[in-house]
């Protein structure tokens, strides 16, 4: 189960703050659900992946073989999964396009596939996605929420319509930090129990 919230405008601050958690027995989504602040995106295929690179420096001295002290130079943390749902929704997601760019009438949902302009920013949301957590050593049921701040979909993306096959939409989120939140710049991941 994913959730998104899209940015709204050029003061994007971490996006919206997680909802308070439901009660006992039930699951996170349940608050995503009843949430203003969050939309549901749909379920997901082939789970998530998380990818967490720090890029180490080194530096080294000619008195030893190998490097006298390490120091972090760069950091990308991404998610990776497919969309399970073909809606145009969760197209929109999967290219980071402006939530402008679909509309609805009772009768037609369009996206219109938007070129946008030199020097375009790509589109910030919110992300949180539920899925099942480990046991606890008592054995009790929990979940994991991952809530990433700032998200971007700016990764090519392709997606088949086949007779045989479920269309999904497979999307890779760049994370990027927020200073606003120290210890948590990307976000949190939180297991719960239900």
């Amino acid at each position: 189960y994913i959730s998104s919230s899209d940015s709204t405008d050029s003061g994007w601050n971490g996006g919206p703050a997680l909802p308070a958690s439901p009660s006992s027995g039930q699951s996170f989504t349940t608050a995503l659900d009843a949430s203003a602040n969050f939309r549901h995106t749909g379920f997901t295929t082939e789970g998530l992946e998380v990818s967490y690179e720090p890029d180490y420096g080194d530096v080294e001295v000619d008195q030893l073989l190998d490097s006298a002290k390490l120091f972090k130079q760069s950091m990308r943390v991404t998610i990776n999964t497919s969309l399970a749902e073909a809606a145009l929704e969760n197209l929109l997601v999967a290219w980071g396009q402006q939530s402008a760019t679909l509309t609805s009438t009772s009768s037609t949902t369009e996206l219109g596939i938007a070129a946008g302009a030199l020097g375009d920013e790509p589109v910030e949301r919110a992300l949180v996605a539920v899925g099942p957590g480990p046991k606890t050593a008592a054995g009790a049921k929990r979940e994991r929420v991952y809530h990433a701040r700032r998200v971007l979909s700016v990764e090519s993306t392709a997606h088949s319509v086949k007779r045989n096959e479920a269309t999904v939409f497979p999307v890779s989120f760049r994370l990027l930090p927020d200073p606003n939140f120290a210890g948590q710049e990307y976000g949190v991941i939180r297991d719960r129990n239900i």
